[in-house]
């Protein structure tokens, strides 16, 4: 095969040559389609090529082949002979019919190399870009305008570290050239494998890994901050029940040291100096603790673990487990030693309060601005046989009202009537009514805070007899 090259242009070839250059990969000029095929074969082309003006004429031979290639410097004009080796079955090497076969094998090959969209390339024991596949070129391109490419190929990616086959993952810059893509950085895990004495290079795109990763890190870092800010104490132990993730919270709620949360202790560890530390609930004995462990441990991981520890030291602790994937368990610690106080005192209040009306010799009853029966004393419970816990937040105005004109004469229906619109009129108003057993009832009603109505009954047939005859009162004379 003879070819015959003004620079980059092939001037002429042989019918043998041009197919032969056709096998090169598309979208470089002639001469670099050339360098392309031969290179790999010819590893010391180009060096010689360079010198090929001053020489004159250069004989090289193939690496580990019997293909020689002769150049000739003819006025600036190069003339290249390609002898390949023939194909003599005699001579033990292939006959026609399995060389239309290799042959065959070798197109499809090197269809599947030109197609792949993963840039692939072959360097030789200096470190040079021998071969290369379409996809390294796109990216040459991108790099560099069409004029400027020169062969050896520039190295786009450094060469990876560690063991051969492992992936070493690298950005690259495309650069600000014209090809597709350029001037943004893109990521590639590249491999890099030994073929029969040759390197092979491989570089997969990373770019949506590199997004994802980048993504999931920027998540992680918005939850740890959220965490290290949150009062709230968090333990999360894995599969093994070793604690794999926790928040200062957790350190500050129970006096542990960092350094014995970051050694991953177990959760027996964990809550073994809990109570070592009296910061969980003293238990009775041994046996009972550890039942109250694997109690925690299972039911946490059925998602239904809620408990309030109260310590020896007074504070109070709400913590709840909750299961996690991949057989993990989260533990909330909750400080509610505040809520609980508030709680306790303002239970006292109530019931100090509802103890001081239910003192009061008036029957009392209160009703929310919804018209809904909220506080009641003794003295209404056994005026009108009404429970108030079961009265309590289920009786309106209508029902009460109701209740009283049943027990109250006939004649006093309208009256309790009137009762009912004028508590829902919120009026303070007065009247009578006079139960069926005879006795009569001055009633108030009063607006109180809040909206709510308070309706007060007293028995006007004792206050009457009372008047009637008074109580002597003692001599001090």
């Amino acid at each position: 095969m003879v070819f015959l090259f003004d620079g980059e242009h092939l001037v002429d070839a042989t019918p043998d040559g041009r197919r032969f250059l056709a096998g090169g990969p598309k979208g470089l000029t002639d001469w670099q389609r050339f360098c392309a095929l031969i290179v790999p074969r010819f590893p010391g082309f180009p060096e010689r090529m360079e010198r090929l003006p001053k020489d004159g004429s250069a004989l090289l031979t193939e690496a580990g082949g019997e293909a020689q290639l002769t150049a000739t410097w003819l006025d600036g004009v190069i003339r290249l002979t390609l002898q390949m080796p023939r194909f003599d079955e005699d001579a033990g090497l292939t006959d026609a019919q399995s060389l239309a076969a290799l042959t065959a094998e070798l197109a499809t090959l090197r269809d599947v190399v030109e197609a792949m969209p993963t840039p692939a390339w072959q360097q030789d024991d200096k470190g040079g870009v021998a071969w290369a596949n379409s996809a390294y070129l796109d990216i040459v391109r991108s790099r560099h305008d069409a004029g400027q490419i020169v062969w050896p190929l520039p190295v786009l990616f450094s060469q990876p570290k560690g063991e051969p086959g492992s992936p070493h993952r690298q950005v690259i810059d495309t650069g600000s050239g014209s090809g597709t893509g350029a001037g943004r950085d893109r990521w590639f895990d590249c491999v890099a494998v030994e073929a029969h004495g040759a390197s092979l290079h491989f570089a997969l795109p990373a770019d949506a890994t590199v997004r994802a990763e980048t993504a999931l890190r920027n998540f992680v870092q918005t939850l740890t901050k959220t965490f290290a800010e949150l009062p709230i104490g968090l333990a999360v132990f894995n599969r093994r029940r070793e604690l794999v993730l926790f928040n200062p919270a957790m350190s500050e709620l129970f006096n542990l040291e960092p350094e014995f949360l970051t050694g991953r202790p177990t959760l027996l560890n964990v809550l073994d100096r809990l109570r070592e530390t009296r910061m969980m609930p003293e238990p009775k004995n041994y046996r009972s603790w550890r039942e109250q462990i694997l109690r925690l441990e299972r039911d946490a991981s059925d998602g239904v673990y809620s408990d309030t520890w109260t310590l020896p030291g007074g504070q109070v602790y709400r913590v709840t487990g909750r299961p996690h994937p991949d057989g993990a368990v989260a533990f909330l610690f909750e400080d509610i030693s505040t809520e609980m106080s508030m709680t306790r005192r303002f239970r006292g209040e109530i019931e100090t309060g509802q103890a001081v009306i239910d003192s009061l010799p008036e029957a009392i009853v209160v009703f929310s601005s919804a018209g809904v029966l909220t506080l009641s004393n003794s003295a209404y419970a056994e005026l009108w046989g009404e429970d108030p816990r079961l009265v309590m937040g289920t009786t309106d105005i209508a029902g009460a009202t109701a209740k009283w004109q049943a027990q109250c004469l006939l004649t006093q229906s309208e009256a309790a009537a009137d009762l009912s619109h004028r508590i829902r009129q919120r009026e303070a108003w007065s009247c009578e009514l006079i139960r069926r057993d005879g006795r009569r009832l001055d009633c108030f009603l009063k607006p109180v805070a809040g909206g709510c109505m308070m309706v007060e009954f007293r028995d006007a047939t004792q206050a009457d007899a009372a008047d009637a005859h008074p109580v002597p009162r003692a001599s001090t004379g």
